[in-house]
């Protein structure tokens, strides 16, 4: 079942009805609805699914009881006992078989591993964490342990979040699953127009500005650097009008039953800086790992010690930094295998922004002096957006490696386009080549310019639906339906699935 088929509309429909029914078991309707989703979207042996749900969902459940009794060095114990038997299921259903595929074959060993092949299991990586986050937020106190079982399995399979995210904390959802809920007017037409924006946008936009990426990314010598520069930025906006669509979709449905999701976007091509980016794009990941990982990382006993023995051959203006680095290198490693498993050029596209942020912390007392030299205004709205177009460029280099599929072909791609730095393709022969019409290209232009306008409300502080919700009646209504039909008539439903449901 997918975000974007009928029986998904109908699967909602009736979770709904049922929801506001029988008010008194509202959470179990959940649960339930959330357990029917996931058995639907994943094509895995039935009973190997409810045997990691049941393993997942007991671990967490007991560990956190336990957590919550137990004192001293135990506690540590619990936590390390409950750690590494949820990263050993996520290992086993998500990197084992590609693990154990690479060795062999430089081994030369003969051996067969598909029954290690758990590729239909997706959301694993996401509701893993959200289970270890938990888990984590009981020891160090900041949340107590619920002794209903419902509640926790309920925290960790709710289904809108199940297979892409966002990452949310059991402190701010259970207090929204243990309420009871009436149906709300306004919550539920926000989430439906949320739903629907989310449906333009990957519909729409996303999936037409997927065909030019894949068109020019597979046949890359019949193009020049403007070309595959053109076709990177494409794919800028083919990620995150399907990333940031597919979030608008869930939060949208989630709304449906008065509960609200953290968000997971903020206007990330706002930015000025790459650490900016990172703090408006995929936010709860980063939030996850900062919180859960970098933080206690970088206050644990060997960074600290790497970081006095920094201080002695450096002094101390770089040893403050070391433990900072250190954390961060090790925080964006785990993140880029998060991302592709054993695929190294995700790896690689995840360390370069790593290399971004500790060049821009080293030289940043440099460029601050520069710019006071040259007399550049940096509170002008012309140097923040050269600023903006820098980081968007920046971060483009990262997803050309994804685009390349691998570390070797990137290579491959940048060598030739240092030795295509020109060139030019007939217009009508490009939009042929791509298999695209100029109905298309209108939608493209005018979804690309309504999506900018979108984020500028949001990076200032407001949302699209509020400044509509100013507008007249009709006008307002107009655009609403103007929307629906234009996602009808030119949608592009059963192209491809999410680009982030393969994490």
């Amino acid at each position: 079942m997918s975000l974007i088929s009928f029986n998904f509309f109908v699967f909602l429909l009736v979770v709904f009805l049922a929801y506001y029914c029988v008010k008194p078991a509202q959470k179990y309707i959940l649960l339930i609805a959330s357990l029917y989703f996931y058995s639907s979207v994943s094509a895995v042996t039935k009973w190997k699914l409810w045997a990691m749900i049941l393993f997942i969902g007991t671990i967490t459940y007991s560990g956190a009881l336990l957590l919550a009794r137990v004192k001293g060095k135990w506690k540590n114990i619990v936590l390390a006992g409950c750690i590494s038997a949820m990263a050993a299921a996520l290992v086993i259903f998500k990197y084992a078989h590609n693990v154990l595929a690479v060795l062999s074959a430089l081994f030369h060993v003969s051996a067969d591993f598909s029954w290690l092949k758990f590729s239909s299991v997706i959301g694993i990586s996401y509701y893993a964490l959200s289970a270890i986050g938990y888990l984590v937020d009981v020891f160090w106190d900041n949340t107590k342990p619920s002794g209903n079982p419902v509640d926790v399995f309920l925290f960790i399979f709710y289904f809108p979040q199940l297979i892409s995210g966002p990452f949310s904390r059991f402190g701010e959802m259970y207090p929204q699953f243990v309420s009871r809920h009436g149906p709300d007017y306004s919550c539920i037409t926000t989430g439906l127009r949320r739903m629907s924006w989310g449906y333009f946008k990957k519909l729409v936009l996303s999936e037409r500005f997927g065909v030019i990426v894949s068109a020019v990314y597979t046949d890359y010598t019949s193009y020049s650097m403007v070309g595959i520069t053109g076709a990177t930025l494409c794919y800028a906006v083919q990620l995150y009008t399907d990333f940031s669509g597919c979030m608008d979709i869930i939060s949208g449905a989630s709304m449906l039953f008065g509960i609200r999701l953290p968000e997971n976007f903020k206007a990330p091509f706002f930015s000025e800086s790459i650490q900016e980016f990172w703090q408006r794009w995929h936010i709860t990941l980063g939030a996850w790992f900062k919180d859960y990982l970098m933080y206690p990382l970088q206050k644990s006993k060997p960074v600290q010690s790497a970081g006095k023995w920094c201080r002695k051959k450096t002094g101390k203006k770089y040893a403050k930094k070391i433990p900072f680095y250190l954390s961060m290198m090790v925080l964006w490693f785990i993140i880029g295998v998060w991302h592709g498993g054993t695929g190294f050029y995700f790896i690689a596209s995840a360390g370069i922004p790593c290399i971004y942020l500790i060049a821009g912390d080293l030289f940043c007392p440099v460029m601050g002096r520069l710019t006071e030299r040259l007399h550049i205004n940096t509170q002008c709205e012309s140097w923040k957006w050269i600023r903006r177009i820098r980081t968007l460029l920046l971060i483009c280099v990262c997803w050309m490696l994804v685009c390349s599929n691998g570390t070797v072909a990137f290579g491959a791609v940048v060598k030739h386009m240092l030795s295509s730095p020109a060139g030019f393709t007939a217009f009508h022969t490009a939009m042929e080549a791509f298999g695209l019409t100029y109905t298309d290209l209108l939608l493209m232009m005018g979804g690309v310019v309504l999506l900018f306008l979108s984020d500028l409300c949001v990076y200032c502080g407001e949302t699209i639906f509020d400044v509509m919700d100013r507008q007249n009646f009709f006008v307002r209504t107009g655009l609403i339906y103007a929307e629906i039909l234009i996602i009808f008539m030119h949608g592009m439903a059963g192209a491809s699935s999410f680009i982030y449901f393969q994490f």
